[in-house]
């Protein structure tokens, strides 16, 4: 059986299982089956660090980057089909971490392309997104100014050597024992590339902003939006990245290694755990918004959402050839396994009909008297000792008459 700790925000079983649920349910009862386009948008240092800690200011942003972006697709819409009250839909969720674990506020939006009870799709142009990230700017930027936050708070806060974690992790930085803050020690390095403005199709970068807009999937592709959907809500942490060298050192493999070649972060055991511990959002903060005809209030929310619900429904008497069943409000997690790994857990592996639900045992003396009786095997299992990190060979000093050949 799984358990739940309740960590959502750093434990990767936990995400892991929040990730499936909500992309299933995203698939299954709230996108219909249309195109998709994700929009993409990460904000300067100083931004990241004020949304930090601010669940209002998060809000007051998404809300003006969906206006601004609804408001480029009614546009298109009335200007291509004389369309003059088109109605968008979206799913948002905010990101709060980055590659290294740093702290890295962002925001990654499914809006559905073109406007309701239109069939067609509107796909930005590079001239679209570019003057998309213009008008983000303009409306971001006045947003903080409004609440007084575009002065030198974060270099301060940055420098100063009393300054709290969020500062230290959106500037990538961790604390040494003396006090100083440095980058991680990075493996693998093997130069500094000079910085590079990202840049690609319907892509564009404007003094910090960065706007990407060139991921779109296609009504009749559910498989592949369920894997962007787990994408965009996929949590911080996996069990697979780490490895602890020793008593005092962890080793963060990269997902995508860096340009300079840098392919794993060491941190010490309290750098790491503050590095997690600026990622945790503010009480009561929801990660994942709905706009549009996909908000709770909206009259054609249960029009538009019923067409995912008779997508899955149909797919589901295809396969059982049952009624649906009534969805609770969390997915067991034996149907979430089955849905994810299709394998039925629940399934006998002798006479292949349905396990039953008896006990949970979490007593240990009763659980090895248990195993013993079925003959099971109670010995805990042994982990090899995690290897040493990579070795600069180019300065190691190796013998040069070691003959190999008498030693095979």
């Amino acid at each position: 059986m799984a358990f739940s700790c309740k960590g959502r925000t750093i434990c990767p079983s936990c995400t892991g299982r929040k990730m499936a649920d909500t992309a299933k349910h995203l698939l299954h009862e709230v996108i219909p089956p249309v195109s998709v386009s994700q929009w993409v948008l990460s904000l300067p240092y100083k931004h990241r660090y004020h949304l930090a800690y601010n669940p209002l200011l998060n809000t007051k942003v998404l809300n003006c980057i969906i206006r601004a972006i609804s408001t480029f697709y009614k546009k298109k819409a009335k200007r291509i089909y004389g369309l003059d009250k088109g109605v968008k839909g979206s799913v948002s969720v905010i990101q709060r971490f980055g590659g290294a674990l740093n702290l890295n506020t962002h925001f990654h939006i499914l809006f559905m392309d073109g406007v309701y009870n239109e069939d067609d799709f509107f796909l930005p142009d590079d001239d679209d997104v570019r003057d998309l990230i213009k008008k983000c700017k303009t409306l971001i930027n006045r947003i903080f100014k409004k609440e007084g936050l575009l002065d030198d708070d974060f270099q301060e806060a940055a420098d100063d050597k009393s300054s709290d974690q969020h500062a230290q992790s959106v500037l990538n930085f961790v604390r040494e024992e003396k006090g100083q803050l440095k980058k991680p020690v990075e493996i693998g390095k093997i130069y500094d590339p000079p910085f590079e403005e990202y840049s690609g199709k319907r892509c564009a970068y404007l003094d910090g902003f960065s706007l990407h807009a060139n991921s779109r999937i296609p009504g009749h592709a559910r498989g592949a939006l369920e894997k962007m959907c787990r994408y965009i809500l996929r949590g911080p942490l996996a069990k697979s990245r780490i490895t602890i060298v020793g008593q005092e050192r962890v080793l963060l493999k990269l997902k995508t290694p860096y340009k300079s070649g840098t392919t794993h972060l060491s941190f010490t055991k309290e750098q790491f755990t503050a590095r997690l511990m600026a990622l945790i959002p503010p009480p009561r903060m929801n990660l994942v918004r709905y706009h549009g005809v996909f908000a709770a209030n909206n009259k054609k929310r249960k029009s538009v959402t019923k067409k995912a619900k008779d997508w899955a429904n149909s797919k589901k008497s295809k396969k059982s050839n049952q009624a649906p069943k009534k969805k609770s409000y969390r997915t067991p997690w034996a149907e979430l396994l089955k849905h994810v790994f299709l394998k039925d857990v629940t399934a006998c592996h002798r006479c292949g009909e349905t396990l039953e639900y008896v006990a949970t045992i979490k007593n240990r003396i009763v659980a090895k008297k248990i195993l013993n009786h079925l003959e099971i095997s109670t010995s805990s299992p042994t982990f090899d000792t995690a290897r040493a990190p990579p070795q600069d060979f180019e300065a190691a000093n190796f013998d040069t008459e070691f003959n190999q050949e008498t030693n095979w």
